[in-house]
């Protein structure tokens, strides 16, 4: 099972963890359904499962993310897999964990991967039983997942990626595959939701609460003078001030404070009954107040 999805979150660059998430340690004091790593490179993990199997997932240059596996007991391995094709870079190795018979995978590519450029495309995968089955999913344009979570028993997997403005998450479910990408972002305060009047009438800001999947965003528009309509995403929220970014025009054309200076500008509620100010970032000498409409 393979789905494509393409990411456009304004300002949620996320970095892929690298390396390999395995239970470690004496199997005598390992915990039911626990694996151990047994090869860790740039182009190739291996792990053991609970049960002696073991599972490696390599890269081969040209064609992609390769699957294999064996019995325990150095039994012969099975014909490779291609779990993904894709013909460019690794990037920042394989990530394998298991639990029970369930396997994960993380991997990300992009051109030029190998010499530092950023990710393009990142793989999740589940293998489960017998491992002749793989899902997958395929985000592009998007940095990768920073961790996954099996559940005890194994059948279920949640991929995800913290910032400090989101989380997103990915579920897989045994005999389901993976459900839908979700993402979560930081909650706009009480004290900014509603609509505020610039003093001198000009304009007013309507702020928005978030949703899932959708970041709370603050709407400018212009009372007097040319019309000018903007959405503008909040992605940047603290408690007392918050900073829009990637302002959309829906009516009329911008014009001073419709929307304010992309980068330079933040609302500044000071407290919970103070009135609002647009601010210069690191100035705190208000360019204009706001009352509650």
């Amino acid at each position: 099972m393979q789905r494509e999805c393409v990411f456009g979150v304004a300002g949620a660059v996320l970095l892929a963890t690298a390396g390999i998430t395995a239970c470690q340690g004496d199997a005598s004091a390992a915990p039911p359904g626990a694996a151990r790593v047994v090869k860790d490179t740039d182009d190739e993990a291996v792990i053991e499962l609970s049960d002696g199997r073991r599972v490696s997932l390599r890269y081969q240059a040209g064609t992609g993310l390769l699957e294999r596996h064996r019995s325990a007991g150095g039994k012969p391995w099975s014909h490779a897999k291609t779990v993904y094709a894709t013909k460019t870079d690794p990037c920042q190795g394989i990530d394998l964990k298991a639990k029970r018979a369930t396997v994960t995978v993380r991997a990300n590519f992009g051109q030029y991967c190998r010499d530092g450029e950023p990710p393009t495309e990142s793989v999740a995968a589940v293998g489960t039983g017998g491992l002749g089955k793989w899902d997958t999913h395929i985000a592009k344009n998007w940095d990768g997942w920073d961790r996954v979570d099996i559940a005890r028993d194994g059948k279920s997997a949640t991929f995800s990626s913290k910032s400090w403005a989101s989380a997103t998450t990915l579920d897989w479910r045994a005999g389901k595959g993976f459900g839908e990408v979700a993402t979560t972002y930081k909650k706009l305060g009480e004290r900014f939701l509603g609509t505020w009047r610039a003093e001198d009438g000009s304009h007013q800001v309507t702020f928005r609460q978030s949703k899932l999947n959708v970041p709370a965003s603050a709407t400018v528009e212009m009372l007097k003078g040319p019309a000018c309509k903007v959405r503008m995403d909040l992605i940047n929220i603290w408690e007392d001030r918050v900073q829009p970014r990637g302002a959309k025009v829906l009516e009329g054309e911008k014009t001073r404070y419709c929307p304010p200076e992309e980068f330079n500008s933040e609302y500044v509620v000071a407290t919970a009954d103070w009135p609002m100010e647009l601010r210069n970032l690191g100035d705190a000498t208000p360019l204009v107040t706001y009352r509650k409409a």
